[in-house]
C-alpha cells in the first residue's frame, strides 16, 4: 500500500506544471469565465476597454505569484503604450517595459513592423511568420486595420498556440466588438474568438505604418 502512495504521489508532482504554465491556465480560465460580459469602454482606465481588461484579469490571476529575482515585488501587465521617441516604433504597436524588479514578468517574444521597402505581400508574409510565434497566454498589442475597416490599437490574449495544421488563430479580447447603451460605449467580452490566420496577417500590413508586439510570460515565475 506504502509502495502504491509512493507511486502515486511521484506521478502527481512529475506533472505539477510550472509556475507561469499555472498563470497562464488561470488567466485563461478567468478571461473564458467572463465571456459575454459588457463593461464600460469610454475610457482608457474602464474595464471595458481592450487592454484594461488584460490588465484587470491580469492582476487578479496573479496573486500568489511572484519572480524568483524579485519575489516581495507584485506582479502587474504593463499596458502603457511606449513613446515613439524612445521605442523608436509607432505608438500602439509595443508597450513601455519597466524592469522585472518593478513587477514586470513579461517579456518580448516577437515583434512586427511594416517594412515600407517591401510590398504589402511581402509585408502580409513576414506578418504571417510572426504570429507563428503565438502560444496560449501570449499577450498581443498591435496597431492594424480591421476587416470593418476601422484602424486602431487593440490588446488580446491567445487562448491556445499556433497550430500550423490550422488555419485559425484563437484569443480572447474585450471590446473588439461593443454596443451602445444610454450613448455610453461598453465593451463585450469575447473569450472564442476564432479568426483565419491569413486574414489577421492581412490586419497588419494593411498600412505601412502598423504593427505589433508578442508578449510572453518569464520563466522564473514562482508561487509565494
Amino acid at each position: 500500500m506504502i509502495t502504491a502512495l509512493c507511486l502515486l504521489l511521484s506521478a502527481s508532482l512529475a506533472f505539477t506544471p510550472a509556475p507561469s504554465d499555472a498563470l497562464r491556465a488561470k488567466m485563461i480560465l478567468m478571461e473564458v469565465a467572463q465571456h459575454g460580459a459588457i463593461d464600460r469602454s469610454v475610457g482608457v482606465n474602464d474595464h471595458g476597454q481592450c487592454k484594461k481588461f488584460q490588465a484587470d484579469i491580469f492582476s487578479e490571476a496573479a496573486k500568489g505569484f511572484g519572480l524568483s529575482s524579485s519575489p516581495d515585488v507584485s506582479l502587474y501587465l504593463p499596458i502603457d503604450h511606449a513613446d515613439v521617441e524612445v521605442s523608436g516604433r509607432p505608438v500602439g504597436t509595443c508597450w513601455d517595459m519597466p524592469a522585472a524588479s518593478a513587477g514586470n514578468p513579461f517579456v518580448e517574444a516577437a515583434r512586427f513592423d511594416y517594412d515600407q521597402k517591401l510590398s504589402q505581400e511581402e509585408n502580409q508574409a513576414i506578418a504571417a511568420e510572426f504570429l507563428q510565434n503565438a502560444r496560449a497566454g501570449d499577450i498581443l498589442q498591435m496597431l492594424a486595420r480591421y476587416t470593418s475597416g476601422g484602424r486602431g490599437t487593440h490588446t488580446l490574449m491567445f487562448t491556445q498556440p499556433y497550430d500550423p495544421r490550422l488555419t485559425v488563430l484563437h484569443w480572447a479580447d474585450s471590446n473588439f466588438a461593443n454596443r451602445l447603451i444610454d450613448g455610453v460605449r461598453y465593451g463585450i467580452v469575447r473569450a472564442y474568438q476564432c479568426w483565419d490566420f491569413q486574414e489577421v496577417a492581412g490586419w497588419l500590413a494593411s498600412d505601412w505604418h502598423n504593427g505589433a508586439t508578442l508578449y510572453r510570460l518569464r520563466d522564473d515565475v514562482v508561487r509565494q
